[in-house]
């Protein structure tokens, strides 16, 4: 384990993709490090987008970029496929008397001078239909992601589902736009509020159907269709209460699992979802943020405001000599496999990503910001790969 002290407080974290470097300038990292992305969530000072590489033979944790975000308080960070382009959800900590969210992009490493500005989303530019009530409705925006496939953002806000596409300049402009909620009053509500504590969460496009994405609305988890700016299928109450996170499975379509208020992690087939496919119960209060290996699914982690992250392994995906009872759901066939505090105050692990150069190295981020690299313990591994 290593923890590098990001100095203020942190909500959120992602992989960068493991790809060479596209313009050459650099040489890519070796192939046994890991980075990632953070970006930090503080009212006072100036908030920054954080590149950090982990390199397994020291276990050091070191950052290797640095991005200024000025009032940008982040909530959310997600990147493309070529790691070069960022996007951070935010509060804007420059208003004092209007809670104002919004969504940034940031280009990193790149030659043309550009790196390292961030650019505001805007649904008010000159080449628009906007009117002032979307502009309103849009500040109230908390889930954005960048679809790797088609190169299409994604952004959710309280109002409105909205599908953005990259325009010849480079620029995103949106481009089509579906209700959140059936219910209209609720957003009204909730958008009134225009608090990360309900109303919409995170989620993920699909990587086996490019143009489904899902995240949790209240409740409930919603699949919108970036095709036809509509709401393709409704979860009515995946979790008793707030769901935090919707993850799809990377290895096995169909399947996607989501976390919430009630400390549980649920998987769901999203053809049949009157009910979910298992159940896991670990955490003693929510559960932020949830994700699978990317290629061993059998390996799931969540992270929650109890102050774990949680590793765990479903031994039903795995070949039936490599089972063990120890530790096991019978319902499920879950095991917990380690339960970190990484913090000793029990401060809460506010999100966790797997590493996309090793698929034994994970990164929990607190919310006092702390910035942690763990890796699976190695009898874990064996049991996979033996």
């Amino acid at each position: 384990m290593s923890t590098l002290d990001l100095g203020v407080h942190a909500r959120c974290v992602c992989a960068v993709p493991s790809v060479a470097r596209a313009d050459g300038d650099e040489p890519s990292p070796s192939s046994s490090s890991s980075r990632f992305f953070t970006a930090t969530n503080t009212l006072r000072g100036e908030n920054k987008l954080i590149q950090v590489e982990f390199t397994p033979e020291t276990k050091t944790c070191a950052t290797t970029t640095s991005i200024a975000l000025e009032h940008r308080c982040c909530e959310t960070v997600d990147v493309d496929e070529t790691g070069t382009h960022v996007v951070v959800t935010y509060e804007d900590a420059g208003r004092e008397t209007k809670r104002v969210r919004g969504v940034a992009t940031a280009a990193v490493g790149e030659r043309d001078g550009a790196s390292g500005t961030p650019t505001d989303l805007r649904l008010d530019d000159a080449s628009s239909s906007a009117t002032a009530k979307d502009v309103e409705e849009f500040e109230t925006v908390k889930c954005a992601r960048l679809n790797r496939v088609t190169g299409t953002l994604v952004t959710v806000d309280e109002f409105k589902a909205r599908v953005w596409r990259r325009r010849d300049d480079g620029a995103f402009a949106s481009a089509s736009s579906c209700a959140t909620r059936v219910d209209q009053s609720r957003s009204e509500i909730i958008g009134g509020m225009n608090t990360m504590q309900d109303g919409v969460a995170q989620g993920a496009w699909d990587p086996h159907s490019a143009d489904a994405f899902a995240c949790g609305v209240d409740a409930d988890v919603v699949v919108f269709d970036a095709r036809t700016a509509s709401r393709a299928q409704t979860i009515e109450k995946a979790h008793a209460q707030q769901t935090r996170d919707v993850r799809y499975n990377p290895n096995k379509p169909h399947e996607m699992m989501s976390c919430g208020d009630d400390g549980l992690l649920k998987m769901w087939d999203a053809r049949a979802h009157e009910r979910p496919l298992k159940v896991v119960a670990g955490h003693e209060h929510w559960i932020w943020n949830c994700a699978y290996n990317p290629v061993y699914d059998a390996l799931t982690l969540s992270a929650g405001s109890d102050g774990t992250v949680r590793l765990w392994c479903d031994d039903d995906a795995l070949p039936s000599d490599s089972h063990s009872a120890s530790r096991a759901d019978a319902r499920s066939g879950i095991r917990a496999v380690s339960r970190r505090v990484v913090r000793a105050d029990s401060v809460s692990a506010r999100a966790c990503a797997w590493s996309a150069a090793d698929p034994w190295t994970y990164a929990v981020v607190t919310a006092d910001g702390a910035f942690t690299a763990l890796e699976v313990p190695r009898e874990e591994k064996y049991r996979i790969l033996l």
